[in-house]
């Protein structure tokens, strides 16, 4: 009987290998078998060894493309198609390194309206986790057969899928991933390929390796996780019962609800029962359960015959937690937790003449916290000749604002509506993510990827972790150094580079600097890692966050901005300068006196309304906005936000308040998410955040 013969890891057709550097296919079969492959007019032979293991090592070249790969060993024959040669990145880390570009697909039209582009490509690795030691193939994804024939690699059974943008592609690739590819490859001129291993909600834990946890010392809880769920059937157990508690949930609140009957009119014609209510607003609820609200919208026959000529949207902003819609019964669209936005099409022939019915059915799922309608989002009913802007922009990316309505129909649904409860239940039972424990994500997502060669990291993690600065930046400097032994055919000093933390208030509007934090300390530590583990670029987005929103849709600056460090940092353009950052500080008669390093460039403080920076050259100012310090006075500490002024091209002066006590710390942009932000450098780069703390 034949053995077994595989291709492992994330080889397959479209893919894109690191060029000018020794690459590696492996893979099983019979044992001492031959294995040839072919490519780019060069033969490789290698022989599998006692346990049917085997590699071929090669260099595939100058970038170019496209190539075929042709892989025998005995009767197997494998093709591979469509392959480039360029630059190979991996993208790493939690939601907002996985945010699909369809999230995007209102912000950035034009990118989806572009032709098919061969020199970007993307394999999104798919959600699987394991804690059981480094996996060496994609689960399902590894080609296997044992053919008597020739076998063309697209045909093979759940082969690994790499993509090339395109419109009918663009909206599963990962929009940081996107749009970072895209820079680096308009800049570099060859294909670019982005490994994209990362997972929504991930901690950095589960990117780390049981050997690096139990090297660090000091992780003896996450080690206990791991060894729990080790056990011989505790994890199936344990997913068993939270499958049956949220199922068991489930018919409590659906069996309690009462299902809607919108054919009798009394939805619009009577309003006992309900309260009047503003939307986006938060509502305090005493339980879990379903609650509804309703707002009659009355259309002329003008306006009804323009939204059914045109694709009508319906759009509802953010809501805490679930939500279904109904516009005149008809259900268009739901959303199953808090985070996307809520964009539902409305089917044509749906809206009449006269009054119309809009019905949102929210789920809360506990009692605690309110039900939330998130404020500056937007909420309309409009066509799609009508321009609505996707978010609100307060500080960068504010191209919105040039852009004014067409020939269309749009209805504000701010202001007065109904609301009234369905049914109260208990709060949903507890969930429980395995792919987040300990080393679960990179046993089995990333680990598959180490033998493809690589030009660098790029890693936008830490959301999950911000609760916990000091343990988070030792874990990060292990990721580095682990991540640069592992990805063995990429260089000693991996270049890497981390995506800084963006400005988020989970929607509550604290634009002032904060006391103790929260996400700048996390900040913090990310400018601090790529100072210590050398050869690492920071991508600051302090502006490119949405205050309202965890997963901003501005990931066209930051996959450019990361783009640019990747140049700096891996490429060795160093006429490129990073964002400008502190590097000296003095106190001279009564005020701060900060130098920034701008590199190349210079500083510009831009005037500002309070919501977007304007960069345009002839609109400066000299007032910077964000500093603050901490003081003590008689023993209690306090934050008092100050005044500052740009000097010179490099030069930022603070002026210290009289009778504020002792300064303990000066401090810049300290805040979940400050606004508004107007100190750039002249290449529009954000000065970084930081604190520096007095003697």
């Amino acid at each position: 009987m034949k053995g077994i013969f595989k291709i492992k890891g994330i080889v397959g057709s479209g893919m894109v290998l690191q060029r000018n550097k020794i690459n590696c296919i492996y893979g099983t079969a019979e044992v001492y078998s031959d294995v040839i492959m072919e490519f780019r007019g060069t033969t490789s032979i290698t022989q599998s060894d006692e346990d049917g293991n085997w590699k071929i090592e090669f260099s595939p070249g100058e970038a170019g493309g496209p190539f075929t790969m042709n892989i025998k060993c005995d009767e197997h024959r494998v093709e591979f198609t469509d392959i480039y040669v360029g630059e190979v990145w991996v993208s790493s880390g939690q939601s907002n390194a996985q945010l699909p570009m369809e999230r995007m697909r209102f912000s950035y039209p034009e990118d989806f309206a572009l032709p098919k582009n061969d020199r970007i490509r993307m394999i999104t690795i798919p959600i699987n986790w394991s804690l059981d030691g480094e996996k060496d193939e994609i689960v399902d994804v590894g080609w296997q057969s044992n053919a008597d024939e020739g076998t063309k690699a697209e045909n093979i059974s759940g082969g690994v899928h790499w993509v090339c943008a395109s419109p009918e592609t663009l909206g599963d690739m990962s929009g940081t991933g996107y749009f970072f590819a895209k820079r680096l490859s308009k800049e570099l001129d060859v294909p670019v390929g982005i490994i994209n291993a990362s997972q929504g909600g991930s901690p950095i834990a589960s990117w780390l390796s049981m050997q690096a946890l139990e090297e660090m010392g000091d992780k003896k809880d996450y080690l206990k996780q791991v060894v729990e769920y080790l056990a011989d059937g505790r994890a199936a157990a344990k997913q068993k019962e939270l499958a049956e508690n949220q199922e068991e949930w489930g018919k409590e609140l659906y069996g309690s609800a009462a299902k809607p009957d919108f054919s009798d009119g009394s939805w619009i014609s009577s309003d006992e029962g309900w309260s009047d209510v503003k939307l986006p607003g938060n509502f305090t609820v005493e339980k879990a359960g379903f609650y509804w609200f309703k707002k009659i919208v009355e259309l002329t026959a003008e306006q009804v015959e323009h939204f059914n000529t045109y694709k009508t949207w319906l759009w509802m902003g953010t809501i805490v937690d679930a939500d279904t819609a109904w516009v005149n019964g008809v259900e268009v669209g739901s959303t199953p937790y808090c985070y996307p936005p809520r964009r539902y099409a409305v089917p044509a022939g749906t809206l009449h003449e006269g009054k119309n019915l809009i019905a949102i059915r929210v789920q809360k799922n506990s009692a605690n916290g309110p039900l939330r309608f998130f404020e500056e989002k937007p909420y309309y009913l409009f066509t799609e000749n009508t321009f609505v802007a996707p978010c609100v922009c307060r500080n960068f990316e504010a191209r919105y604002e040039s852009l004014y309505p067409l020939d269309g129909e749009r209805i504000d649904l701010t202001g007065d509506w109904k609301m009234k409860t369905d049914v109260q239940v208990r709060d949903m039972p507890g969930q429980m993510f395995f792919e987040w424990l300990p080393t679960a994500l990179y046993n089995s997502m990333l680990a598959p990827c180490f033998k493809h060669a690589i030009a660098g990291a790029l890693w936008y993690q830490g959301e999950s972790d911000a609760t916990h600065p000091a343990e988070y930046k030792n874990m990060l400097i292990k990721l580095i150094d682990l991540w640069r032994h592992k990805f063995v055919y990429g260089s000693k000093d991996l270049p890497f580079v981390i995506v800084q933390l963006p400005n988020w208030s989970d929607g509550w509007n604290e634009d002032i600097a904060s006391k103790d934090g929260g996400w700048a300390n996390i900040r913090q530590v990310q400018s601090d890692v790529a100072e210590i583990a050398g050869h690492a670029g920071l991508a600051v987005t302090i502006d490119a966050g949405e205050w309202n929103d965890l997963h901003p849709e501005k990931k066209k600056t930051t996959g450019y901005r990361a783009a640019k460090e990747a140049l700096r940092v891996a490429y060795g353009k160093n006429f490129i300068s990073p964002s400008p950052k502190a590097e000296f500080c003095e106190f001279k008669k009564g005020r701060y006196v900060v130098r920034f390093d701008c590199g190349n460039s210079s500083l510009v403080a831009c005037k500002t309304d309070g919501k977007a920076a304007d960069l345009n050259s002839e609109n400066k100012d000299k007032k910077v906005y964000g500093f603050s310090l901490l003081c003590s006075k008689k023993g209690v500490e306090s934050v008092i936000e100050t005044d500052a002024e740009l000097i010179d091209d490099k030069t930022v002066a603070v002026e210290v308040p009289r009778g504020v006590g002792d300064v303990l710390e000066l401090r810049y942009l300290w805040a979940d998410s400050p606004a508004p932000v107007n100190l750039y450098s002249r290449n529009q780069l954000p000065a970084a955040p930081f604190k520096i703390k007095q003697n």
